[in-house]
């Protein structure tokens, strides 16, 4: 869900500078390729947890609550993913708990740590110098 959650949020922070830019679950879903209730649910859930505002009615819609800059990928990811600081040892627990850790530890380790400092440290404003055109398959699996 957080692929999906990112593309709705990256439609808000490509139009984020265009002054009283909102939009509603219908034209999010359009440009970014997904289903307006799939939409609607992120939405829903990103409101509650304030990284998005919503204006109810003809003319409302949503947009972000803060400015992209300071909203990460890691905020997004966090709501909809279970994130591990720990490592999931893939031969379970009975490897890396109980004496030398497995063969794949110390990669593991250090992929992880990669993956969390750039979710980290990379945040919406880059929808704002690169924006996504769905044209390109923006998501389509």
């Amino acid at each position: 869900m957080a692929n999906y959650a990112i593309a709705s949020l990256s439609y808000l922070a490509a139009n984020y500078e265009t002054e009283g830019f909102k939009a509603n679950s219908q034209r999010i879903a359009t440009a970014r390729n997904l289903s307006r209730p799939l939409v609607g649910k992120l939405m829903s859930q990103m409101s509650t947890a304030g990284l998005v505002n919503g204006t109810p009615g003809p003319g409302g819609g949503f947009y972000l609550s803060r400015p992209p800059s300071d909203i990460t990928l890691l905020e997004i990811v966090k709501l909809f993913e279970k994130v591990e600081e720990s490592l999931m040892c893939p031969f379970g627990p009975g490897w890396c708990g109980n004496g030398d850790p497995c063969p794949f530890h110390y990669e593991l380790e250090d992929k992880r740590d990669e993956m969390m400092a750039w979710l980290s440290n990379t945040n919406l404003e880059v929808f704002t110098k690169h924006p996504v055109k769905p044209e390109k398959g923006f998501c389509e699996s």
